[in-house]
């Protein structure tokens, strides 16, 4: 069989109008001989719409009765894409997580996949039926709901294609390709037709929604090359692929940013890596992922900062106040994004960081904090700055329309 997992997003089933579109799309691809696995996400709208239920109620709670709530959508897609299928005389066969055996730990709101029965899918194809799961949803050992974190469906997707050993999975969205910047931001970046998993990594860490990326590490992990789509076109979009796949990197291949960055500051802190060893594990057991950390000693004592996403402000805070002693003050710096340029290139070429810098220089943009590894340098600025910044970049590394 020709297995393929397709996954469909949520501007993609928005409307009944497009998952009627997208069920005539399904039954295209099955007259062409594919055997379509399908896995959506809510409607556009719908998870945001359940989450601020949630927070008018408490802010800071995640466990089993949030992921319970914000699951739901995915239920509701998965419903009315079987209907419409079922309406033009195929076999469809709506399968929540639970039903499908898609197992994570217990971290609610960002829980991660621990293991799926492959074979249940393989047996839904083998019967003639259109496997149609629910994106974003687990279960843990207890059989509490969980679910996978913001972009979760795209994990889920490249989860089954690895279930069941699939060369490739494709990932339908409003956006036609990966491209060098955000267009929102920079009109003329250029389509990419090609990247590497690791620059995919980067740039999914560093704030491209495009894809998410947990779903970029199982892929790299079991070699599943990602097809990123439009559902609105035919035409191919971008590959994400191993880098020998690639016959040479350019310099820098994207500019990408992170709208909603926080900065926690925290002074004065206890001397010495103990106290480091014992923050930095409890906010990683609560599954807060840590981008940028600085530290440096004032006059005052240590003064330690680092940044996370917007979604795990919550949870950051809820552990700051259980961890820290009354003697720590804590401030949260708000309105910051991170800008940054990714590239396999950058690993063999001297002068990037220089042009980086020197392009903020330029245009008075100050910098709060920095990160770098071989093939990413990352800024937090403040977000007035940004679409300046990611312009200017943009230009300065020739990633947009006629330069």
């Amino acid at each position: 069989m020709n297995l393929i997992v397709k996954k469909y997003g949520g501007t993609s089933v928005g409307t009944t109008e497009r998952i009627e579109n997208v069920a005539s799309r399904i039954i295209e691809d099955i007259k062409r001989g594919e055997v379509p696995i399908v896995v959506v996400s809510a409607m556009s709208g719908e998870t945001n719409r359940l989450v601020s239920l949630a927070e008018k109620i408490d802010p800071q709670y995640r466990g089993p009765a949030y992921d319970m709530l914000v699951a739901s959508g995915e239920q509701v897609s998965v419903a009315l894409l079987a209907i419409a299928l079922q309406k033009r005389g195929y076999k469809p066969q709506p399968l929540l997580a639970y039903q499908l055996g898609i197992h994570t730990d217990k971290i609610y709101s960002k829980a991660r996949i621990q293991k799926i029965d492959g074979q249940k899918l393989i047996q839904f194809c083998q019967k003639g039926l259109i496997p149609i799961v629910a994106g974003f949803q687990g279960i843990d050992d207890e059989d509490n709901i969980t679910t996978l974190g913001r972009g979760g469906s795209d994990t889920t997707a490249v989860a089954l294609a690895a279930a069941i050993q699939a060369e490739s999975c494709e990932i339908y969205t409003d956006v036609a390709a990966v491209c060098t910047a955000d267009p929102r931001l920079v009109p003329q970046a250029k389509e990419l037709y090609k990247v590497s998993f690791e620059e995919m990594m980067e740039m999914a860490g560093l704030g491209s929604k495009v894809l998410h990326i947990r779903c970029v590490e199982i892929a790299a992990k079991y070699g599943i090359r990602i097809h990123l789509r439009s559902t609105f076109e035919s035409r191919e979009g971008t590959w994400i692929v191993p880098e020998g796949e690639i016959m040479e990197n350019p310099l820098v291949t994207a500019v990408t940013h992170d709208a909603n960055t926080y900065v926690f500051t925290l002074h004065p802190t206890p001397e010495g890596t103990s106290f480091l060893a014992d923050l930095f594990k409890k906010l990683a057991a609560r599954g807060v992922i840590v981008d940028i950390i600085t530290q440096s000693q004032t006059e005052k004592g240590q003064r330690l900062a680092f940044s996370v996403t917007k979604e795990d402000v919550p949870l950051a805070k809820q552990v700051l106040k259980e961890t820290l002693p009354s003697t720590v003050n804590i401030e949260t710096m708000e309105g910051m994004a991170k800008v940054s340029v990714v590239g396999m290139g950058m690993r063999n070429h001297p002068g990037v960081a220089a042009t980086f810098f020197q392009i903020l220089a330029q245009e008075d943009i100050p910098v709060q904090l920095v990160t770098t590894s071989e093939i990413k340098i990352s800024a937090v600025i403040s977000s007035q700055h940004l679409e300046k910044a990611a312009q200017k970049l943009s230009a300065a590394f020739s990633l947009v329309g006629g330069v």
